[in-house]
């Protein structure tokens, strides 16, 4: 994890992103959340994540929203992240506030 002066708090997730390692990413994660107001999540593009990755960032964007915090990813998902989520029906009915999580549609660079 590395911090910024001017920006968010990065928080890099290494792989894999799976059940068996969840508990240590839920720990980084939640360590970030209660430290900074602004936490960016950075994984490789070719991150190895199942089901409980996905269920861990959803946990960790409503506890931001309840706690006044901003959660982000650092890029749009894309390949196995991006197949995760279609597989998995994450894409289809998505609100524009999930599109802009997941997707950084909307997001300005």
């Amino acid at each position: 994890m590395q911090s910024s002066v001017t920006g968010p708090f990065t928080c890099e997730l290494s792989d894999p992103l799976t059940v068996r390692f969840v508990g240590g990413h839920q720990e980084a994660l939640l360590g970030a959340l209660l430290g900074h107001e602004n936490v960016e999540i950075s994984v490789s593009s070719d991150l190895v994540c199942d089901l409980s990755f996905l269920q861990l960032l959803e946990s960790a964007r409503v506890y931001a929203g309840t706690a006044g915090r901003v959660v982000r990813l650092s890029r749009a998902a894309d390949g196995n992240l991006l197949d995760l989520l279609e597989r998995s029906g994450f894409l289809s009915g998505m609100t524009a506030e999930d599109r802009r999580f997941w997707l950084h549609e909307g997001v300005m660079p």
